[in-house]
């Protein structure tokens, strides 16, 4: 009984911080809910680079393999992004304003930004406060995706380190090398299909963890807790603690509330 009273106390502090978080990015910086003017557009080539850095307020982010370097974007009247190519370095961010007039929203922002196929890039580093980031045929020596209040999804990509966070919403990986990787979220389902890592360190507050890996796990260290769920490793049930000694590789995978499974 200590212990549900105990993670429900975390569960209300977690959902308390996630809303005060995200009011706080949005309101703080002058965003707000409340649109002004029509939907724009823009489409732009870039020079090359091999460093992306995204921090944003209210935009989903797409970053996707093609035949050029090109951005676009579709966006409501003061949530264009901001674009700068310096030192090899992409930087995006977002402009934005504080509308005191009262009405129906209007804010959106979608951005796609396009690399050439087959381009490694050194530092993928994506920040939103509220918007999904969606990752889909890149290769990046580090990963950082970190969405406040919206879902990240990622396939086929490669990487040689990886750190991957939400607040509040899913994450999906699948068809991916994930390298040595941490994956975090508070409110929201954890799946990794079809991957590969050397290790994985998954944290999950509320929602269940799915690993089905694309490789043999006979000899990682392998420490799986579940303090309110089940745990299933190959189809079979381990109660709520499972542990396996190795020396390939390690995952590691706990859960407040919600189920694990793994698979390989």
């Amino acid at each position: 009984m200590k212990r549900n009273v105990w993670i429900a106390m975390i569960t209300i502090v977690t959902v308390c911080c996630v809303i005060g978080g995200t009011f706080h990015h949005i309101f703080g910086h002058g965003t707000g809910f409340f649109g002004r003017g029509g939907i724009e557009n823009m489409e732009s080539g870039l020079e090359a680079f091999d460093t992306l850095r995204v921090d944003v307020n209210l935009m989903d982010v797409t970053v996707t393999a093609g035949e050029r370097f090109d951005l676009s974007c579709e966006y409501a009247e003061g949530l264009e992004p901001v674009y700068e190519v310096k030192n090899g370095t992409l930087t995006i961010r977002q402009r934005t304003y504080w509308n005191q007039r009262w009405g129906v929203n209007n804010a959106h922002c979608s951005l796609i930004l396009t690399i050439p196929e087959q381009t490694p890039m050194d530092v993928i580093d994506v920040h939103t406060a509220l918007g999904s980031i969606q990752l889909e045929g890149i290769a990046a020596s580090a990963c950082e995706l970190q969405s406040n209040m919206g879902n990240c999804t990622v396939k086929k990509c490669d990487f040689d380190k990886s750190d991957l966070m939400t607040n509040m919403g899913g994450i999906t990986v699948s068809d991916t090398d994930l390298g040595d990787a941490e994956v975090d979220n508070d409110m929201g389902e954890i799946e990794i299909d079809d991957c590969t890592f050397a290790s994985l360190d998954i944290t999950a507050a509320m929602g269940g963890v799915s690993v089905d890996a694309a490789q043999t796990l006979d000899r990682y260290d392998m420490e799986l807790g579940a303090d309110l769920g089940s745990i299933h490793v190959n189809g079979h049930s381990e109660g709520t603690q499972y542990h396996q000694s190795g020396d390939a590789g390690k995952l590691s995978v706990s859960t407040n509330m919600g189920s694990i499974q793994v698979s390989y």
